[in-house]
Order: structure tokens, then sequence, then C-alpha cells
């Protein structure tokens, strides 16, 4: 039974080590700046009103929401959302739920992959207990690609 911990804790601290480097290694890129009017939360971290920088981390896998003040910032996996036509935009979409608004999707100019954050468990537990939400657009100030 030890042994089995201590191979498992090995191959998670593997995984941890390698996916680090790779985050450090792959450049990122700026993919837009917006200005969000609403406090917001993406995978149950909130996050304050205010301008934002979104950057790739991984390419269509995990994104990097940073203030523009620095002080807040997020990573956040996400799932490939394909749409049939390049978006015309790039923008935010989010998901209000009474007073609370949610990450939902980002999309970028002239890409038809779109990316959507994991649901929290939060957003899952509106969602199931029959919650309907208001869809709100925000579009970015600046396209970076």
């Amino acid at each position: 039974m030890k042994s089995l911990r201590i191979v498992i804790t090995s191959c998670v601290l593997f995984t941890t080590v390698t996916l680090s480097l790779l985050a450090q290694t792959t450049p990122s890129q700026c993919l837009m700046t917006v200005n969000v009017p609403f406090a917001f939360s993406v995978e149950g971290q909130s996050l304050p009103e205010g301008e934002y920088t979104i950057f790739t981390v991984t390419p269509e896998r995990s994104i990097r929401i940073v203030s523009s003040d620095g002080k807040h910032s997020a990573f956040v996996n996400t799932l490939q959302n394909y749409a049939s036509s390049p978006s015309e935009n790039s923008r935010l979409v989010f998901h209000r739920y009474g007073d609370d608004y949610y990450l939902i999707q980002v999309w970028t100019v002239g890409q038809n992959v779109g990316r959507n954050p994991l649901s929290s468990k939060r957003t899952m537990e509106i969602a199931s207990s029959g919650g309907k939400p208001q869809t709100f657009k925000v579009l970015a100030q600046t396209n970076h690609r």
C-alpha cells in the first residue's frame, strides 16, 4: 500500500512539473483586451469588474485572464466549441443568474473555434435546479491576433 502511494505521488508530481514547464516554455499569445463592467466568476474563481487581457496558455485548451493592474488573474481550462463560420469579433460571453455572472465562452475574431471554460460546481447546481440564465456579450476593446 505504501509503495502504491509513492507511485501515485510521483506521477502527480511529475505531471505537475511537466505542465508547469510546458506553460513556461510555450509562448502565450495575447487574444484580446476587454472591459468587463461587472464582477464575474470563472471555474469557481471570482474576479471584479474591470479591464482584462486574455492570453492563451496552451492553444485552444487553456487561457489566462489578467486584470490591467495585475492584481487579479485566473488560469482557465477550456473545452473547444466549433462554429460553422469564423467569429466576426472577439468577445466574452457570460450567463447571469440573479446578480451573479459566469464566463461561459471566449471567441476570437477570425477563428471558428471558441473556448468554453469548464463549468463550476455552482453553475451546474443552478442549471440543474431549473435556473434560466440571461446571456451577455462583452466585445473586446482590442484584438491582438
